[in-house]
């Protein structure tokens, strides 16, 4: 949803596996990954089955070395707290 005051903040992570990394919501990086201060909830969190998957949904020209990697217990808490919600990503 949009409004005057632009698009509602969002923080986007990518999964494989167990690796995760921050793709949206750079902003709210250090109150993410210390439980405290605003950051948007819920987290979303877009499940790939592997590299090649989440290379066709990035495309060629994005690098992942331009995304911060997100530790799997920081993860856990954010599930935990019932901050995370996983799913497919959109089809584009």
């Amino acid at each position: 949803m949009t409004d005057a005051s632009g698009p509602e903040p969002r923080m986007v992570l990518l999964q494989i596996g167990e690796t995760y990394w921050l793709s949206q919501g750079e902003e709210y990086l250090n109150p993410m990954l210390m439980g405290g201060g605003f950051f948007p909830t819920p987290v979303i969190c877009y499940q790939f089955a592997n590299h090649f998957a989440l290379r066709a949904y990035l495309g060629a020209d994005q690098s992942m070395t331009d995304f911060w990697g997100i530790n799997p217990d920081i993860v856990a808490r954010l599930r935990r707290d019932g901050h995370l919600l996983d799913c497919e990503p959109p089809i584009e």
